[in-house]
């Protein structure tokens, strides 16, 4: 199974102090791949660099984690690449954009959020 990982969800360790690795093991129990799609690392990429000092730190923890992912190119902006490659490969979506996590639910797409600040949850069911 892929979980395709927005730039917030990526930052959720160094802002929220929650392990996302342990936490989508713990939930979705079966063998699974982080995928990043292209703009996101670009975002990541341009927080690290211009972002306020908390966000910053987060960032660069989100590009190191995204190292244990898989980067797919997309030529879309990052909500769309999203959407379009959840919707193509029947994916789980992990982000704490509420406004992403709206549309992806409209349109079927499970997704794993941040709970309570401390820890991750699903909105959906598993493919």
């Amino acid at each position: 199974m892929q979980v395709i990982a927005d730039t917030s969800f990526l930052m959720v360790p160094s802002l929220f102090g929650v392990d996302i690795v342990r936490e989508l093991d713990r939930l979705i129990e079966r063998p699974h791949e982080l995928v990043i799609p292209s703009p996101v690392i670009q975002e990541l990429g341009r927080i690290s660099e211009q972002g306020k000092p908390k966000e910053r730190a987060a960032a660069k923890i989100g590009l190191i984690l995204a190292k244990r992912g898989k980067v797919v190119k997309a030529k879309d902006a990052a909500d769309e690449a999203i959407l379009n490659l959840a919707l193509k490969g029947r994916c789980v979506v992990g982000t704490t954009d509420a406004a992403l996590r709206k549309d992806l639910r409209r349109h079927g797409v499970p997704v794993i959020y941040l709970r309570q600040r401390s820890h991750l949850a699903i909105d959906g069911l598993l493919p």
